[in-house]
This record gives structure tokens, sequence and C-alpha cells, in this order.
């Protein structure tokens, strides 16, 4: 289920978003949740400068907030992990107003693209980065410990190092006795 809501409002005391030419800001709320208690939750907030000479510069504030959850069925097991974090990026984007038309709809499309462009750059982030780096490492901390390593026969190898050397101190304490 994706539930979203838009707030708009003019910048500098003037309370009108239709006199789109003196700038204005506003937040992008998106809401994803999947049956599974996962969530993708996503805040933009934008700020559309004044126009100027054809042009309008848009600073774009983005936080993602995500929370994977394991399968009902994996839930049941004692072996689940919950993976949660968020990420923020701020970009700066400058685009064209055609001067015929520097009404909000032209803005709106602008800032649609713009958000829409960071969310998929985010995601691909989020997916290759940080959850693919997530989930090799829960492997690598998950796999069959009864299994020998070189890890466990180096440890094994130093212990019998050490009890050798214990072994060997207390035979010369014991013949000086």
């Amino acid at each position: 289920m994706s539930v979203s809501s838009v707030y708009l409002w003019g910048k500098h005391g003037v309370a009108d978003v239709e006199t789109a030419a003196s700038g204005f800001s506003g937040s992008f709320l998106i809401q994803n949740t999947p049956d599974d208690g996962s969530y993708w939750n996503s805040i933009h907030v934008v700020d559309v400068g004044n126009v100027d000479k054809g042009m309008c510069v848009y600073k774009l504030t983005t936080t993602i907030l995500i929370s994977i959850s394991p399968s009902e069925s994996a839930e049941k097991s004692n072996n689940t992990t919950r993976i949660t974090g968020s990420l923020v990026r701020r970009n700066v984007r400058e685009c064209k107003i055609s001067s015929q038309d520097s009404s909000s709809s032209q803005h709106i499309v602008n800032v649609g693209k713009f958000i829409e462009d960071v969310e998929t750059e985010m995601r691909k982030e989020m997916d290759s980065l940080y959850i693919q780096k997530t989930q090799n490492i829960v492997d690598m901390i998950r796999k069959d410990s009864t299994k020998p390593t070189q890890g466990q026969e180096h440890t094994r190898v130093l212990n019998e190092a050490v009890l050798a050397m214990a072994m060997n101190r207390k035979a010369k304490l014991s013949e000086k006795d």
C-alpha cells in the first residue's frame, strides 16, 4: 500500500503559491508499506527559487527511511535479522522555464522529475551498496561455525603453542625446586 501527501507554501510572506515566479517551497511525503511489515518512506523537501532569465534553481533534500523484515516463516525461527536505516541526500538542479508559462504547473513537472530521478538513484545506491553489503556481512557471520576454518585452525595452533610454553615453564620451575 502506498500513501502520499504534498504540501506547498509561498516564500517571503507570499501566501499564494500561484505566484510561482517569486518562488515557493514544498514537501512531498511518500509511504510505501507492503503486507510483510517492511516499509520504504521518502520525504522530499524542495525549495523553488525565483525565475530569473528563463531559469529556475530547485534545491531538494531527500530522506529515505527503510525497514526490511524477514518473511513470516523466517520470523518463526530464531535466526532473523531486521534491517533498518536512513539515507539523506541534498541536490540542486537548474531548469529552464519557458517565458510564456512560468506558472506553478511547469514547476511541479520539474520537481516531479527531480524527485523521481533522485529517489531512483538513492534506491540503486541503497540496494547495491548498503543492502548487498549488509547481506554479505550477515552471511559471513552466520556461516556454520562447526566447519574448521583458517581462523579456527590458527587459534588451535596458538593455543597448543601457549600450552606447550606453559608446560615447559612449569617443568623448569619444578626442576629448580
